[in-house]
């Protein structure tokens, strides 16, 4: 067993991905010990507050690359120095950003990056790991050796070319990023001049040049995106069960209230996406908006 193996604590943030999350609750339940790094309003971590929380005990450090809701970029380099100065191993989830803004290892320091192919056009179901050699890391399934003894069964060979080729096109695409963003902010500046109130969240804070979380005054954002279904698709964030709404616990991190949390829509913008889309999308968000803030203050 490694030393770092035998470490009994691991740290990650308040606003991370399920895929990321989940399986922290799942080790804080084994007895493994977790710290839970807050995030300011933008939902960003402090870097010097995470690496107060390393001990002589601290296995890992996992601090997501990008949010996904609402895009903002970690200080990850910095995170991944102190970290490993320590003594122990940093890994960061790249799903959201890999394909959108410069992404290196050798930068971010990190011993461990994970990759969701289809956030940059890959087929569904493959994903990569990154692992820095010489990183300790055992498997969770075991049967065979494939994949270095890390993951057994038959590689889907078809998909992880397609990973490949997806990767080299998104390498090229980066250098249109200043298009994106000045798409993102077009369609920013025309809902905010159409919806009196409408704040963004993590807007002050360096984010990913593709995506704009937005807080719709006085209405659901579901029942938004219900009435332009047919215009824009988009997501809330917020989770729905037996029909009622509950908050995204990423907002809720941010020290947003719930009732403001529930009127965020998550608008995400494509490489295929053009002023004419964005120009359709934010007058049918405008109008909606309209209809429902009308209805409720009659």
């Amino acid at each position: 067993m490694s030393a770092v193996a035998a470490r009994r604590h691991v740290i990650t943030s308040s606003v991370e991905h399920p895929a990321t999350a989940e399986p922290c609750r799942a080790l804080e339940r084994s007895g493994v010990r977790v710290s839970w790094a807050p995030v300011d309003r933008e939902a960003r971590v402090d870097a010097g507050g995470v690496l107060a929380m390393v001990t002589a005990d601290t296995a890992l450090v996992t601090i997501m690359h990008a949010n996904n809701e609402v895009g903002t970029l970690q200080p990850i380099a910095e995170i991944a120095r102190g970290a490993r100065a320590r003594g122990a191993l940093v890994h960061t989830d790249a799903a959201q950003s890999v394909g959108k803004v410069p992404v290196d290892v050798r930068e971010l320091g990190v011993d461990l990056l994970s990759i969701a192919g289809h956030k940059l056009y890959a087929p569904k179901g493959v994903g990569a790991l990154y692992v820095r050699r010489g990183t300790p890391i055992a498997p969770v399934l075991r049967g065979a050796s494939h994949e270095r003894g890390v993951r057994p069964g038959t590689e889907n060979v078809a998909s992880i070319v397609g990973l490949g080729r997806a990767c080299a096109l998104a390498h090229e695409a980066i250098a249109g990023a200043g298009r994106m963003r000045a798409l993102r902010d077009r369609l920013w500046e025309r809902l905010r001049g159409a919806v009196e109130g409408l704040e963004a969240n993590g807007h002050d804070a360096p984010r990913l040049p593709n995506t704009l979380s937005v807080r719709f005054p006085r209405v659901s954002g579901t029942s938004l995106l219900t009435r332009v279904e047919n215009e824009v698709a988009a997501s809330t964030g917020s989770a729905c069960h037996d029909g009622h709404e509950s908050p995204s616990p990423v907002l809720r991190a941010m020290g947003i209230d719930d009732s403001s949390a529930l009127g965020t829509v998550r608008l995400s913008l494509g490489r295929a996406t053009t002023e004419s889309d964005i120009d359709v999308a934010a007058d049918a968000l405008a109008r909606a908006w309209r209809e429902l803030a009308s209805k409720r203050s009659s």
